[in-house]
């Protein structure tokens, strides 16, 4: 897929943040000139046109465009801010004030900003394996601002790092986390999303594997989770048995407590 970046209508320089953009992610750049994404695609060859905006970048593909955004991390944060309502992810990966926590599978990071917002100054790591999705997520989080600190200060928390989550496992320590959590794109998707249309074009389907749950078993110092549908048959399949279930949600949480 060729992937082309330039700039808003109305912008006449690159801000600092932009150019080191392109320099990490090496997309090359055009410059506006008056013209519509659709024109520059078109020609340029081009699948998608990147544009930095105020709030960060934003990858239009034709009708639909990616960026990054707290998704229903806000939402789940508040809930417990007003109501105390305990969020199924935490209490599956029983996370503490102060907890490590590594997520394997970064996407937007809606799951790493809970668990930063709630380990506070815990060391939170989101790995992704699609340069493009890390690169999006890594600069769209340093930008972002909001009026509600605790989300702001949960957000930048957050390291973002570009990796196979196999290949990352395998250079850690023993116990370097103590949590290693796995959320994996489901193969069928629940609900059509235009929003994560995107996402699922650039991101990594690659199922979960019995070595990669062994390594994050010696990397983590507590428990290794894994995000679910049980009907899938994939706990079953990579040894998992002990499993958190809710009968109003067909997620459950597989849990190996090391």
């Amino acid at each position: 897929m060729k992937i082309i970046a330039t700039t808003t209508q109305s912008q006449t320089t690159l801000c600092s943040e932009y150019k080191q953009f392109l320099e990490e992610t090496g997309l090359p750049f055009i410059p506006r000139e008056r013209r519509s994404l659709q024109a520059i695609a078109q020609e340029q060859e081009a699948q998608a046109v990147l544009v930095w905006q105020a709030s960060g970048p934003v990858l239009h593909m034709g009708d639909e465009s990616f960026f990054f955004h707290p998704s229903m991390a806000k939402n789940r944060i508040a809930s417990y801010r007003k109501l105390g309502t305990a969020d199924p992810l935490i209490k599956a990966c029983a996370l503490e004030v102060g907890s490590s926590f590594l997520d394997c599978t970064l996407g937007l990071g809606a799951d790493s900003i809970v668990a930063a917002y709630y380990a506070h100054e815990g060391r939170v790591a989101g790995l992704e394996s699609s340069p493009l999705i890390a690169a999006i997520v890594k600069w769209g989080m340093k930008v972002y601002h909001s009026n509600m600190s605790w989300l702001d200060q949960a957000i930048h928390s957050i390291q973002v790092v570009n990796a196979e989550h196999y290949d990352y496992l395998r250079k850690l320590e023993d116990n370097s986390f103590d949590i290693v959590y796995f959320d994996p794109m489901f193969r069928k998707p629940r609900h059509k999303s235009t929003a994560l249309a995107p996402l699922r074009l650039l991101a990594n389907h690659q199922a979960l594997s019995r070595e990669v749950i062994a390594e994050a078993c010696r990397v983590a110092r507590k428990r290794v989770v894994v995000k679910e549908m049980p009907v899938s048959r994939e706990f079953e399949r990579l040894g998992i048995e002990q499993l958190m279930e809710n009968p109003n949600n067909p997620i459950a949480f597989g849990v190996i407590e090391v």
